[in-house]
């Protein structure tokens, strides 16, 4: 992950501003209230970690390590993030509109903050992150046994809560099993058909209009009485038209199984369908539908077999457990085995670290696995670490990131050298230079070790109306250096120090 360009227009310090840092070492400097704190807050709302200060910040980005999550959504390469500010806050990324969340889970991996002290800095997760990055680049095979050890953790946990779930479900069993039965023959008890309801209710809708019908047969049939008529009127033309005695014939045969068909329908009947209709309307109306109803039985039916045989779930479910939790000790020792192999090379790099950053000795431990849960204690000889102040917490926190030489991170600082002796800032500058070689780094700096040993150096400087961002060349650092020894009016100790130093 790596900054290439940054764009920033009409924010409270600059008008019109762009940068191109470097891929390794960038320090800004410049005289207090010139906007070096607002340029930081730009660079910081690239990443999701403060609100937009301008106008519009565009910065181009080259995207590595793509979080699986966003696998498919943006390739690895170059990309544009752009973020506007007008009615309110919005990110683009090759000017596709994505959430401000989005943006901190797209670089939370490669991100690192250093300000104030943070209190997730030196979390378990946080330490063994940093130990395993150094174990992988002495053995790139321990990325397989970390991953191995995730997924035996993960089905430990699966089948954990299955056997949880089941033997809650034993508890109340009786209860379940009995709730499910009564709403089983409920359904059962109506033993709804599909396409029913509907046939009912044309039925019912023939019923209602069945006197008229009655009625109408009864006339049809006054008329069809004196069919004989037409045949004798047919047989005096010497007409035999069987067709139309056929439909005669056919009219009656209506009228008789019509009339037969409703006089079946007594009252008992029609109170029957009513009745019938009105319990399949309360169906559908709990379930959705008369389908859903007959699948919802299916469902409940399948339920009552697996409480039926929830004894034999429950001993299969046990002896998964079994299995998963002996996979995972197993997997657990490996990964102990491969951090404890590592662990002194480990302890002596951050220690060898935390000399040059003017900090006493650490001891790290590892304690003893247990199903899955695993430690890792640091403790000073001379200091509590809970007391640590801001500036030795960073420093640690520098100390174990260049130990774990995570590639492609970014490096934010804010002032990290505010406060610090000469002695231990440059201590900073030297671990910050080592550290740019595998990440890219922005810091904000009050003292002259930062910006000697910088890759790039920008100067914010104040005008008329706002800052501008001035990428230095040698001479122009040597002079902001020397500024920053002597202050405004730079003397020749302070050129010749910045002259050395720069060397």
């Amino acid at each position: 992950m790596l900054v290439q360009k940054i764009l920033i227009k009409n924010s409270p310090a600059f008008i019109n501003q762009s940068i191109n840092p470097s891929p390794h070492f960038n320090v800004v400097s410049g005289a207090s209230g010139a906007g070096k704190s607002v340029l930081m807050e730009s660079i910081l709302a690239i990443f999701g970690l403060k609100d937009c200060n301008a106008e519009v910040i565009e910065a181009t980005l080259q995207l590595s390590n793509i979080p699986k999550e966003f696998e498919g959504l943006f390739d690895e390469g170059e990309a544009i993030l752009t973020i506007t500010k007008k009615d309110k806050i919005r990110y683009f990324l090759n000017s596709q509109n994505i959430p401000k969340k989005k943006v901190l889970e797209l670089f939370s991996n490669s991100l690192k903050h250093l300000s104030t002290k943070q209190n997730d800095a030196l979390k378990q997760e946080n330490l063994f992150i940093a130990l395993d990055n150094y174990c992988i680049n002495k053995n790139k095979a321990h990325k397989q046994i970390i991953q191995e050890y995730k997924d035996a953790y993960k089905q430990y946990i699966q089948s954990n809560n299955e056997v949880d779930k089941l033997n809650q479900e034993s508890l109340k069993i009786d209860e379940l099993r009995e709730f499910v039965k009564f709403e089983i023959q409920k359904i059962e008890s109506l033993n709804p058909k599909e396409g029913e309801y509907e046939e009912l209710l044309a039925l019912k809708k023939e019923i209602s209009k069945k006197e008229k019908i009655l009625q109408s047969i009864s006339e049809v049939q006054e008329f069809l009485k004196g069919s004989y008529a037409v045949s004798k009127l047919l047989k005096l033309l010497d007409n035999e038209n069987s067709q139309i005695l056929e439909s005669i014939n056919e009219l009656e045969n209506i009228c008789q199984r019509e009339e037969q068909r409703l006089e079946e329908i007594n009252e008992e009947n029609i109170e029957n369908i009513l009745n019938r209709i009105e319990a399949l309307s309360s169906l559908k109306h709990r379930y959705g539908g008369i389908n859903e109803a007959i699948e919802y039985l299916h469902n409940k039916k399948a339920e009552l077999n697996k409480y039926e045989n929830l004894d034999i779930t429950l001993k299969k479910a046990k002896e998964a457990l079994e299995i998963s939790k002996n996979e995972l000790t197993k997997k657990t020792k490996i990964l102990f085995d491969s951090r404890t192999k590592y662990l002194n090379d480990f302890t002596q790099e951050i220690n060898q670290n935390l000399k040059s950053l003017k900090m006493p000795p650490l001891k790290i431990t590892l304690t003893k696995p247990n199903l899955g849960d695993l430690d890792i204690i640091l403790e000073f000889e001379t200091i509590d670490i809970k007391n640590l102040s801001s500036g030795e917490f960073n420093r640690l926190r520098l100390a174990l990131l260049l130990s774990s030489k995570d590639d492609n991170s970014i490096i934010i600082l804010d002032e990290l050298d505010a406060n610090l002796s000469g002695e231990e800032s440059e201590g900073v500058a030297l671990i910050l230079e080592k550290l740019s070689k595998y990440s890219q780094i922005f810091a904000i700096s009050h003292q002259p070790h930062m910006p000697s040993l910088a890759t790039k150096h920008f100067l914010v400087k104040k005008g008329d109306n706002k800052s501008e961002i001035i990428e230095l060349n040698k001479d122009g650092r040597i002079q902001e250096i020397a500024r920053m020894i002597s202050g405004k009016n730079i003397t020749k100790e302070a050129l010749e120090f910045a002259k050395n130093r720069i060397k």
